[in-house]
């Protein structure tokens, strides 16, 4: 069995995306480190985040965020020229933010937690705990979908951003699956680490869009948890 990779190897794993050295990126959280115009940005965030969550995007326009904010239209214009350009730096935002929520869940042992049904990789736990917590932010789904399938045009300015992303989200639960599987017992059918990462992130992705239409966000977390089952790596989604 291989060695159980150190929360620093996920740490790695997870900023592969991400510009500049692990050391950088760590510095570069916290408020109050940013600048004004830094500030003004991460408050143009919240604000549009927020209102295209409880309106939807084509209700919101730029002069309704400018309003929520307290900030004239004209300055939001000079962070971003278009309502299109905001959407897409805001998901690439909460992608860099992800990945620091993802490398502090890891860096804390959660081996014991049952609500994890007894998985042994970190990454897997992860993968449950995002799911949990994208089920409580129903209008970040819409705008995932919309962003994500508009970024597959090469000409997009996002797509390499998700072209990194997918690379690094298989790479990383490829890797948690590897290490599940090395305690399966002996003569258990073992799929292939990465064919598991690729057809976990497709269930996911795909269910997301179902829960737009038939309103159940739980669906995505029971089916993956049944995906895991069916894999042999856990009995039943603990209760």
């Amino acid at each position: 069995m291989r060695g159980v990779p150190t929360a620093e190897d996920y740490y790695r794993a997870v900023t592969t995306a991400a510009s500049g050295p692990p050391a950088k990126t760590r510095k570069a959280s916290g408020a109050s480190k940013l600048t004004k115009g830094q500030r003004t940005r991460q408050r143009i965030f919240d604000a549009a985040f927020r209102l295209f969550g409880e309106r939807g995007y084509q209700a919101v326009s730029l002069r309704d965020i400018a309003a929520e904010v307290g900030i004239t239209h004209v300055t939001v214009l000079h962070y971003f020229s278009s309502k299109d350009e905001l959407l897409a730096e805001l998901m690439v935002h909460r992608d860099e933010v992800e990945r620091e929520a993802a490398v502090a869940f890891l860096e804390t042992d959660h081996e014991a937690h049952s609500e994890y049904g007894g998985l042994h990789a970190p990454a897997l736990r992860w993968m449950i705990h995002r799911l949990q917590e994208n089920a409580l932010e129903t209008g970040a789904v819409p705008l995932f979908l919309k962003i994500s399938t508009e970024a597959s045009d090469p000409s997009h300015p996002a797509h390499q951003h998700f072209v990194a992303r997918y690379r690094t989200l298989v790479g990383l639960l490829a890797q948690g699956f590897d290490e599940e599987f090395a305690y399966l017992p002996e003569g258990a059918v073992r799929v292939d680490p990465r064919v598991a990462a690729e057809h976990l992130i497709a269930i996911a992705d795909g269910l997301q869009i179902q829960s737009i239409y038939n309103a159940d966000t739980n669906l995505i977390v029971d089916d993956v948890w049944e995906y895991l089952r069916l894999l042999g790596v856990v009995a039943a989604r603990p209760a």
